[in-house]
């Protein structure tokens, strides 16, 4: 029997972990994209941070706990932002949180919408890291909450991947208000779906110069399928399921005649929620009706008529590798997709450090940049 010293079995441990870290990581992204497209060249020549390898975090590189880990890093820049409730037609509201910005009196100034993840607010950490990074940049940033997140809900409506009213309302009141700005659109997670939902509806009709989709689960099916395993269902469902049976308690007496209490208070699953929640209050048949129709299928992205970049990682729980719509998006000519080895869900921290700037905000970084100031080579 060999015997090792503590010495000798922490070097021989850290070059043998260094050693699988090298061989998986530290790659450039795969992009995805119809070659001789506008975007196609625009996102080749202005987004140089693509062209670069992404070195997932050193300590925890895989994304299972690298989502974890990202979620729970304190904010290092909290925004200060202007709130407003919006009043919809159908008797609901929902937020615009503006963020302060030195340069906001200026009508012109380039703007951004957000659109946050499942359970997120304008005061989600990596929320606050994108509008912190465009309102850097000299930008203006909005972001679009979701009902009853912000403010209560009003009417027997909450949100869902498919309900694109809202941000329909939204886009018209920055366009009334600010008729001659250039805008575009981050959407994130259960965000990206809606904005991309928007997208293929609008078509030409999108009053956005570009879109950029971060952590998209393009398909819902196999999405909900991933993240319930007992693995994924630890470390997220869970918490996220409670996080939505929070916000449902909230506003129980708004959806008293539409929805069984007990149904969905003992759901175990953003699956169940969905089943007893989601898709009864949005007029879905079943669960599996509403996340067929939540999907960006080849269809809805050939409908895309505005420029959109996504970026996702190739070990995201809520987004299976095997799901990612890489010929679908290679066969559109608005539509790129770029996939990280490691990252994770709304992850991306880099190096060994985690509280380096995170591998998204550089994309996002370059390519609101890039859109804003190369505009004429977008379009």
């Amino acid at each position: 029997m060999i015997e090792l010293s503590p010495a000798t079995a922490f070097i021989t441990g850290t070059v043998l972990y260094s050693a699988y870290y090298l061989s998986h990581y530290g790659k450039k992204p795969d992009l995805y994209k119809k070659n001789g497209t506008r975007l196609s060249s625009f996102v080749d020549k202005h987004v140089p941070t693509l062209k670069s390898p992404y070195w997932s975090f050193f300590w925890v590189p895989g994304g299972k706990l690298q989502t974890v880990v990202a979620s729970l890093l304190p904010i290092k820049q909290s925004v200060e932002y202007t709130r407003e409730a919006i009043p919809t037609p159908d008797g609901g509201q929902f937020t615009l949180a503006w963020a302060n910005n030195e340069n906001v009196n200026n009508n012109n100034l380039p703007l951004v919408a957000i659109l946050p993840g499942l359970v997120s607010t304008s005061k989600t950490g990596y929320i606050q890291n994108i509008v912190d990074a465009v309102v850097k940049k000299g930008y203006r940033a909005v972001v679009v909450v979701n009902r009853g997140l912000e403010l209560p809900c009003l009417t027997g409506k909450a949100f869902c991947a498919t309900h694109t009213s809202d941000f329909e309302q939204a886009m018209s009141i920055i366009r009334q208000r600010y008729p001659d700005t250039p805008v575009m659109a981050i959407g994130i997670s259960l965000g990206s779906l809606i904005l991309g939902r928007y997208l293929s509806i609008k078509q030409e009709r999108s009053d956005l110069l570009a879109a950029f989709l971060y952590s998209c689960p393009f398909d819902t099916v196999q999405g909900s399928a991933s993240i319930e395993k007992w693995d994924n269902w630890l470390l997220y469902n869970i918490v996220l399921t409670n996080n939505l049976k929070q916000i449902y308690i909230r506003h129980k007496e708004m959806f008293k005649d539409i929805v069984d209490h007990s149904e969905v208070m003992s759901s175990r699953s953003i699956r169940e929620v969905d089943m007893h929640f989601t898709s009864k209050v949005f007029g879905y048949e079943s669960v599996d009706h509403y996340y067929r129709d939540s999907r960006l299928t080849a269809t809805r992205l050939q409908s895309i008529r505005t420029p959109t970049l996504c970026l996702c990682a190739n070990d995201d729980a809520f987004v299976p590798e095997h799901a990612l719509p890489r010929d679908d998006v290679s066969a559109t000519d608005h539509v790129v997709l770029a996939v990280t080895s490691g990252g994770g869900h709304v992850g991306h921290l880099s190096g060994a450090n985690p509280f380096n700037t995170p591998y998204y905000i550089d994309v996002i970084t370059d390519y609101v940049t890039a859109v804003f100031n190369h505009e004429k080579d977008l379009h």
